[in-house]
């Protein structure tokens, strides 16, 4: 922390204005621009001043609900809730090359300002007799402190994409707010910002959310400054990048339920910062059309009680879309549209579908949903989860995902992104996801089969045939592998942490405390199926295994269900049937290696599956 002229007493007036430009001038920016400022009529909020510079404050997000006034007004950043460390002093001088947690998530967001927000909001934000018009000049001395002491040009280390893109957010913020308040917005500022755009151009992600987000702060950027070299740029690769990062179906490229939701907000800043520019180009029609199929490729994604399948790099959330479909699942059928498509399959790798949209029959809620992802090699935000199925039914999550923790090279982070963590036939050695083919779908009004090969390892392959019933709700999978070499090969079953699980003998009873229902696992015969040996862990630490994560920061003791074979092939059946508390559950077997026939009983109702040579699995009633 380099000590600057600054000291507590903030009235901002020419001298402190001047101090300012004294102590950024060592900072590769000139000392009589920072001398210089702008000085506008007062506005009556945020969003007319936003328009008035041609690019919208996008919010400081979250940051002000844990970064308190009185916090950042000492010195004190919070990251995440509950966190809390002391940077700097009151007076706006912060130390910027601590980092006490040894985290690039946590130095990028300290370096990135938004925690700044408490401050630019309690001027700008709020009933006009509660706000502190002198709150935002704190906001500028720390704003200033970063500029002075993180001279350019920049390193480009971990975290600096995501930091850089956030602190133009942030100035711009912090700019819009000094011109409703009619205060001068410094040279220095400016001046800074187009270094940052500068910085970014250089440095751009190539097909990423942090990418479009840098894109769309160099166009933020050139809007503000009427740079029209910026303007030119952005708008081109917004144009460019958009039918990259969303396909013609709608889905994203970044393999993540969570980050397909998060680029729907992103290209909708997109879209409304080139109409506050006054941007014409082609990518305006082209963002609202690939942004209308995302929307609806987050309709297919979400289960009956509203939260996204948490494929990939996601946490428990919501859509939020405020789509008709989304209306439709909220509201339990009240109100909203919904979808006209029972079952949607992607090309870039998902399944997803459902018994019904609760039009006939049942409620919404109470309809089965289930996801499968297969596809492309694991990149972006992706997990190693290819022929990983979820499933929901009866108002309950039956077959879970383990969510995401934080973006640690740990051990943690290689458990929830690894094989073992999803629910598909895990192989001694496998480490990532290979392309994995649906090679057969049969979709009726009971019953939806899928079929899925892949090779997982040199010398190895996978098949999965697995059929979804509804009425009783039924999934069967059977799983068969072949290798070039003896192995062990695992079929994983993780069920939600919330449940407590009896086991014995490939039959396990899942409830829920005071929660209607249970879930059962039921092992079946077939043939070439080896001695089979069956597990049941609940938090294990060595190793990992049996964990969920319902945000960043929180993680659950999950119970996980194993069924393990050895040799130089593998074959595997398992089913899993949602019922009533009291409801009897049990199966009849019977066949050859010609076809096999399973008859199942769920407490009134029964359904018969027939298992052919080539693997195809048929509901025959």
């Amino acid at each position: 922390m380099t000590r600057s002229r600054l000291r507590p007493a903030l009235t901002w007036a020419t001298a402190a204005w001047t101090a300012i430009a004294i102590a950024v001038s060592g900072a590769g920016i000139p000392a009589h621009a920072a001398l210089a400022g702008t000085t506008g009529p007062r506005l009556a909020n945020l969003e007319q001043a936003g328009a008035a510079q041609k690019y919208l404050c996008r919010s400081f997000g979250s940051f002000p609900a844990y970064n308190a006034r009185a916090d950042v007004a000492r010195g004190v950043f919070t990251w995440p809730a509950g966190r809390k460390t002391v940077v700097g002093d009151s007076s706006g001088n912060i130390s910027w090359t601590i980092d006490p947690y040894r985290e690039p998530s946590w130095r990028t967001w300290f370096h990135g300002l938004a925690w700044i927000g408490s401050l630019v909001e309690s001027s700008t934000r709020g009933r006009t007799k509660d706000r502190d018009p002198r709150a935002i000049d704190q906001a500028v001395a720390i704003t200033a402190d970063w500029v002075r002491d993180n001279p350019y040009p920049w390193p480009a280390g971990p975290g600096a994409g995501n930091g850089t893109h956030t602190r133009v957010d942030s100035m711009a913020c912090l700019r819009a707010g000094l011109l409703q308040l009619g205060k001068p917005v410094p040279a220095w500022l400016d001046a800074s910002l187009a270094q940052h755009a500068g910085w970014l151009r250089r440095n751009t992600w190539k097909d990423h959310n942090v990418g479009t987000e840098q894109t769309l702060a160099v166009l933020g950027v050139g809007c503000m400054l009427g740079r029209r070299d910026y303007i030119t740029y952005a708008a081109g690769k917004l144009s460019g990048d958009i039918t990259r990062v969303i396909d013609a179906q709608g889905a994203n490229n970044e393999q993540s339920l969570g980050y397909a939701r998060h680029n729907w907000d992103i290209w909708g800043d997109a879209e409304k910062a080139l109409s506050t520019c006054g941007v014409t180009t082609r990518a305006a029609a082209t963002i609202t059309a690939r942004r209308a199929a995302l929307a609806r490729f987050l309709d297919h994604a979400t289960k009956p009680d509203g939260y996204l399948v948490t494929i990939g790099d996601t946490k428990r959330e919501r859509a939020r879309t405020g789509s008709p479909a989304q209306q439709w699942i909220a509201s339990d059928g009240k109100s909203g549209t919904p979808l006209r498509e029972r079952v949607k399959v992607y090309s870039a790798g998902y399944v997803f579908g459902r018994s019904g949209w609760g039009t006939t029959g049942r409620a919404p809620s109470q309809e089965s949903m289930y996801s499968i992802h297969f596809g492309p090699r694991r990149l972006g935000h992706g997990h190693n989860d290819h022929m990983s199925i979820t499933w929901h039914a009866l108002g309950r999550e039956i077959l879970a995902d383990p969510g995401t923790g934080q973006y640690r090279e740990d051990p943690w982070r290689a458990y929830y992104t690894g094989p073992a963590a999803h629910n598909q036939l895990v192989v001694q050695g496998m480490k990532t996801s290979e392309v994995t083919t649906l090679t057969r779908a049969q979709i009726t009004a009971k019953a939806a089969y899928y079929q899925l090969r892949d090779s997982p390892l040199k010398g190895v392959s996978r098949v999965r045939d697995v059929i979804f019933l509804s009425d009783p709700d039924i999934v069967l999978t059977i799983d068969q592998a072949a290798s070039s070499a003896r192995r062990t090969f695992i079929q994983t079953w993780h069920l939600p942490y919330s449940q407590h699980v009896t086991a014995k003998n490939g039959t396990a009873v899942a409830t829920t405390p005071q929660v209607a229902g249970k879930t059962t696992m039921l092992s079946l015969p077939v043939p070439g199926a080896g001695k089979t040996r069956y597990g049941h862990v609940r938090g294990s630490t060595r190793p990992i295994a049996g964990w969920q994560w319902t945000d960043h920061f929180t993680r659950h003791s999950a119970p996980v269900l194993t069924a393990a074979q050895t040799g130089t092939s593998a074959a595997i059946a398992t089913a899993f049937a949602a019922s009533g508390t009291s409801d009897r559950v049990a199966v009849r077997a019977s066949g050859n290696a010609r076809a096999m026939t399973y008859a199942f009983t769920v407490g009134r109702q029964s359904a018969v599956v027939r298992r052919a040579a080539d693997g195809t699995l048929t509901r025959l009633r």
